[in-house]
């Protein structure tokens, strides 16, 4: 593993005359908006969201997070997406195949490719044996909004 991975992408928000567009650099053809400030917040980790597992989904590529720009809000995924992208992640940048991990978690290929895919009945258990049979370990943070900036 060359790094540790942080589900924070940053999001371009911009009055747009009937409210606030809201755009990522990262996820094309990723953007909602909302009529106030905090709607169109709300508003991007569902897009984030929706469009993730969609990728998830599809087998298409998942680009890792660029560094924050000053401009640029930090929107994270909901938890329950999060865990599946980073375990996608973390298998594309161990080059681990599906398989691989199955094994050496000693589970069948599909239980292991349901837990990536749609992270239904993914377990903190589950979660961790997947991260250390790809050498890496899962740390949980909480962090105040007001100093996400700060710490990434």
């Amino acid at each position: 593993m060359k790094k540790t991975i942080q589900l924070v992408y940053g999001a371009k928000i911009k009055p747009d005359g009937k409210g606030y567009l809201v755009t990522f650099r990262d996820i094309k053809n990723a953007f909602t908006d909302g009529e106030t400030y905090e709607e169109a917040i709300f508003n991007a980790r569902e897009v984030l969201d929706l469009m993730l597992l969609d990728r998830i989904e599809k087998s298409d590529h998942i680009p890792e997070p660029s560094r924050l720009r000053k401009n640029e809000v930090p929107i994270m995924p909901s938890p329950d997406v999060s865990a599946p992208v980073l375990l996608h992640l973390l298998r594309k940048d161990t080059h681990f195949s599906l398989a691989e991990v199955a094994k050496a978690m000693h589970v069948p290929y599909q239980s292991y490719q349901r837990m990536e895919s749609s992270g239904k009945n993914l377990t903190m258990k589950s979660i961790k044996r997947a991260a250390q049979a790809m050498g890496a370990i899962v740390e949980i943070r909480l962090h105040p909004i007001e100093t996400l900036m700060d710490t990434l």
